[in-house]
């Protein structure tokens, strides 16, 4: 468990920390359209093709149309979105009023794996269920398609210290996949592996032990 008495700042992950996310729902909904994929590879930084749009290097109509000629499929802007996203689950209000309720004690940043195609749906649907851009919940967010460069390659974390001014020592970050966690700790970044995700292990409990601790120290 990291040291109370040094954290300072948080960054937290988005997908299986913030945003519970199911790579089976848009598999399933690949597969009515009539392609099959038998993992969630395509996903991965291991896909270059995902790499390249999830570090914003090429734009979605290029996504799109490269994605429909290297599985052989016809999928018009639409109906590929839709099975894009269907990964995305609902917001969690209570998870982001514990965000709300960390800034007051912390600086909380998002570090994110993420592409425009995702970002302009789960920021949409956020902004329909509390009126809130998901940015205003944090400090600053950290974005992989603006920055240009993804998890875990430790340059996104040397960036996201150097632009905020962050101690490593100082700095918390919660991830759910352990090479971004492997990555963060070789900055002398302190850590908590959200291993399954919180929908296996919740992020206020793995926060508990010295989050709201630190609120009582400051009395």
């Amino acid at each position: 468990m990291p040291d109370k008495l040094i954290i300072k700042n948080i960054i937290l992950d988005l997908g299986g920390v913030v945003l519970d996310i199911d790579y089976n729902l848009t598999l399933k909904a690949f597969e009515k359209h009539g392609l099959t994929l038998n993992d969630n590879s395509t996903f991965t930084g291991s896909n270059e093709l995902f790499n390249q749009f999830d570090c914003g290097l090429i734009n979605p109509d290029t996504f799109r149309q490269e994605f429909n000629h290297r599985f052989g499929v016809t999928l018009s802007p639409k109906e590929f979105d839709n099975a894009w996203n269907a990964l995305l689950l609902n917001w969690d209000t209570e998870r982001l009023s514990l965000i709300e309720q960390l800034k007051k004690n912390y600086r909380v940043y998002l570090l994110s794996n993420t592409n425009v195609v995702h970002f302009n749906c789960y920021n949409q649907l956020l902004v329909e269920e509390t009126g809130k851009e998901l940015k205003e919940y944090f400090h600053r967010a950290h974005l992989s398609f603006e920055m240009g460069i993804r998890k875990p390659q430790v340059e996104i974390f040397r960036r996201v210290l150097s632009e905020n001014g962050l101690i490593p020592s100082e700095t918390l970050f919660v991830d759910d996949t352990h090479e971004h966690i492997t990555a963060a700790k070789m900055l002398g970044i302190q850590t908590i592996h959200l291993e399954g995700g919180n929908r296996n292990q919740p992020l206020v409990k793995a926060l508990k032990g010295f989050v709201w601790q630190k609120g009582k120290d400051k009395g």
